[in-house]
């Protein structure tokens, strides 16, 4: 039996992570953390002249909704933004799109450039070019697809301006059930690296790069995943897992140990007889 990688089918990725993101109270605790630490702890260490039109790369940028979140407070220090949002998915930058359209007097300032791109991609058509130095790279939920570590983390650092700042979004290894779910079901994916906040931060501290971590408490409303006939539930397990059609893939021991497992982590409060897991995520920042 061999799982198929999520990331392999980028139609069901984008499907499935839409589906967790909704269900996760991703958001509400990124919205807390930036409204009550980011313009106080972290934006004042941007060491960019507000004079200066600030360069931003959104790298995994999704829908928009956490990205817009932190456009909002830079420009409160900078009017004036040019943001590169490189997202391969199609239908993630339809839906930035439209909530920047229904957002224009929060963040107007910002000038966007649209790459419908994987970083590997906008790295390699960028190569030839002369570089271009961002003060602000955002990069979210994304740094677990890259083997090389070491490379891609040298990369950007290649193209961050010096005095700008790299914030990166992760799900932790600190009371989150993905990772853990990640390393049971390695042995049954080929060439798929399962890597976690603590990778990064070994592959950072190897490289002698300083950063600062901040840990968010997340809840997530897995209730679906026990449900056989949601469809719903089928995708959150497949984001879960980072496999794609693992219901249809998973042999039924495997498919009964990951439903057990989730079963041996719900928190014991209840809201609505709704069952909550936690997955928790880690913000890494980077400054230069």
């Amino acid at each position: 039996m061999e799982l198929i990688p999520l990331q392999s089918d980028q139609e069901r990725y984008a499907e499935s992570f839409l589906v967790y993101w909704n269900l996760s109270r991703n958001v509400e605790a990124f919205q807390n953390w930036i409204n009550s630490y980011f313009p106080e702890k972290i934006m004042k260490e941007i060491k960019v002249e507000k004079e200066k039109e600030l360069m931003v790369l959104g790298v995994g940028s999704g829908p928009g909704q956490t990205e817009c979140l932190v456009l909002q407070h830079l420009l409160k220090q900078w009017p004036k933004i040019r943001d590169t949002v490189v997202e391969p998915d199609l239908s993630y930058i339809n839906k930035y799109q439209d909530l920047a359209s229904k957002k224009t007097e929060l963040i107007d300032g910002v000038s966007f450039e649209w790459r419908q791109q994987t970083l590997q991609q906008f790295r390699q058509e960028t190569q030839d070019q002369p570089m271009k130095k961002y003060h602000f790279i955002m990069l979210f939920h994304v740094l677990y697809s890259f083997k090389d570590l070491a490379d891609i983390l040298k990369y950007l650092m290649s193209i961050l301006d010096d005095g700008g700042m790299i914030l990166a979004m992760m799900e932790s290894d600190d009371d989150s059930c993905i990772p853990q779910i990640q390393r049971k079901l390695a042995q049954f994916k080929k060439n798929v690296y399962p890597l976690s906040t603590r990778d990064v931060e070994k592959a950072l501290t190897k490289l002698q790069i300083q950063f600062v971590k901040h840990h968010m408490q997340v809840k997530m409303d897995a209730t679906s995943c026990f449900d056989d006939e949601s469809k719903e539930g089928e995708l959150l397990l497949e984001f879960l897992t980072k496999s794609a059609f693992f219901k249809e893939t998973a042999s039924k021991s495997l498919y009964c140990d990951v439903i057990e497992y989730l079963k041996s982590i719900a928190l014991p409060e209840s809201e609505d007889g709704k069952i909550w897991i936690r997955c928790d995520s880690d913000a890494i920042v980077i400054t230069k």
